[in-house]
């Protein structure tokens, strides 16, 4: 199985173990009477949540794609149809813990692994694949109601990022960087149980990315002699599951 494949094995597993919770936690919940609401269980108590799911974020790599023009030949005489999008979608698996500490304020920490492919259809052979690891402390503001909560949030944090480059120059090979997210987001959780709500997540974020480099230390560049990074602008949709503990 190639690291290609294996990917997308993943991705359907996630898809499908998502599926099937909320199958089976409809079930159960289909045979609750008027569970206990969240306004009523949170009256004296504050929450902790866990969340977890998948989502697609649509966002752009000007750097990566300028640095993949040089790196296929005759690239520029393609087709605008033919050549990469400036922006393209990526796919995230994400899990994050929350603390309420007052009424209408929540801390949450969250974590997501982003996989984005960048690959060209005239070109098979050729893969400039990556993914990142992004860490982000996010403050949210919490506007509770019976058998929900919406909130409006804003954090940042870490991102640490891996490039595959399979090229028809001489920059093949694995490269990373380091780097800081900022985002800015709205949670919608809605009961579906006791504990269980269903979790909606949009966002918009910008990821800083630092100078791509090989494991040698230097920088990766394109054929001008300009640095390559990750930076991108995106905006994101998720979808999952959410558990609270009054």
């Amino acid at each position: 199985m190639t690291k290609q494949h294996f990917k997308v094995a993943m991705k359907s597993i996630a898809m499908l173990t998502l599926l099937l919770s909320f199958i089976t936690c409809s079930n159960i919940f289909a045979q609750e009477k008027a569970p206990r609401s969240f306004g009523e269980q949170g009256k004296n108590k504050k929450y902790t949540s866990f969340a977890l799911g998948m989502g697609a974020a649509y966002g752009n790599n000007k750097s990566l794609n300028t640095f993949i023009g040089y790196e296929l030949p005759n690239y520029n005489t393609l087709t605008a149809s033919q050549q990469l999008k400036d922006f393209r979608t990526a796919f995230e698996f994400f899990g994050n813990a929350e603390r309420q500490v007052s009424k209408n304020l929540a801390l949450k920490l969250d974590y997501s692994y982003l996989i984005k492919s960048n690959k060209v259809t005239m070109y098979p052979s050729n893969t400039f694949d990556y993914n990142n690891h992004q860490i982000v402390l996010i403050l949210n503001y919490v506007v509770p109601g019976d058998y929900h909560f919406l909130k409006f949030g804003a954090g940042a944090g870490p991102v640490f990022s891996s490039l595959e480059s399979v090229s028809y120059i001489t920059n093949s090979g694995t490269f990373t960087s380091t780097g800081v997210l900022a985002k800015a987001e709205t949670s919608f959780s809605i009961q579906m149980g006791k504990s269980l709500a269903g979790y909606i997540n949009g966002y918009i974020g910008n990821v800083f990315a630092g100078n791509l480099k090989g494991s040698d230390g230097k920088e990766l560049k394109n054929a001008a002699g300009e640095s390559v990074n990750l930076s991108s602008f995106m905006i994101g949709l998720r979808l999952g599951i959410e558990f609270y503990i009054f």
